[in-house]
């Protein structure tokens, strides 16, 4: 395949993984520029079988070229989606559906856990307090951020929970191929993670229940000694950490670019 990678947007550690890898498999690759809430990618590249690495913006913005295998985001990356699917093995399998624009209900604890149900990443998942959300959500109108993210978007609450450790999988054809630690408690660690046979079962065990893309990312945590998911993200937009590089890029390489490219929808 061919890689379409965003300029400026990895660390500087995973960006050089990345293109040793490339390099040293002699893949071709190109390197470009991308501007937020931009509708075309700036590449020279004539090639179909691309594969880009990028923001979230990139990889919607990726889909209107029609490279195959392309972006894998898809309208199942979506917490309304797969949360369904996975029931109680998510951690906040608990939480509310509300509306950006919606007040917290008066019976929610104090402290809570907030994220758009999308992985369209117009704001971070993370903690917040209400009187804290009350002010964060008033200086949105302006803020770059009201552009996307407007009164009507869902978002999912929920209760805090006690996670011990964070764990993020890379599931290429419904099976996990190299998982990094990041984070121990609040504390960020990223540590390679692929001897660790619990964690991988139960990211195969999520996986045989429903698979939002040929490729994609799973996080799972955790919690109370047990494991749960966190999310699913996009294969093309989500952080290293300190999965194995070069496991991943084999796997996508031997997924798709021998024809066997169908993308789940």
């Amino acid at each position: 395949m061919y890689y379409i990678i965003q300029e400026n947007l990895f660390r500087e550690h995973h960006f050089n993984t990345l293109i040793e890898y490339l390099k040293r498999y002699k893949f071709e690759y190109e390197i470009i520029p991308f501007r937020p809430f931009t509708t075309e990618l700036e590449f020279k590249t004539t090639r179909s079988d691309v594969w880009p690495f990028g923001s979230t913006n990139l990889a919607e913005v990726a889909k209107k070229y029609n490279w195959n295998p392309g972006s894998m985001y898809n309208e199942n990356h979506d917490f309304l989606v797969y949360g369904s699917k996975y029931g109680e093995n998510m951690l906040n399998h608990d939480g509310k559906i509300i509306n950006f624009g919606d007040s917290i209900p008066d019976d929610y604890p104090e402290i809570f856990f907030a994220r758009p149900t999308k992985d369209t990443k117009q704001f971070t998942g993370q903690v917040f307090g209400k009187e804290a959300w009350k002010e964060w959500s008033k200086e949105i109108d302006d803020s770059s951020l009201k552009q996307t993210l407007t009164k009507e978007t869902q978002i999912l609450i929920a209760p805090c929970k006690n996670i011990q450790q964070e764990i993020r999988c890379w599931i290429v054809d419904g099976k996990p191929v190299t998982i990094s630690q990041y984070k121990i408690g609040s504390r960020v660690n990223y540590l390679n993670m692929d001897n660790n046979q619990e964690a991988m079962l139960f990211a195969q065990s999520i996986c045989d229940i429903y698979c939002p893309a040929r490729a994609f990312v799973l996080d799972i945590c955790l919690a109370n000694d047990e494991y749960k998911v966190v999310e699913i993200n996009c294969i093309n937009c989500s952080g290293f950490y300190d999965g194995n590089m070069s496991k991943l890029i084999q796997s996508l390489e031997n997924t798709f670019s021998y024809g066997n490219n169908t993308i789940l929808s």
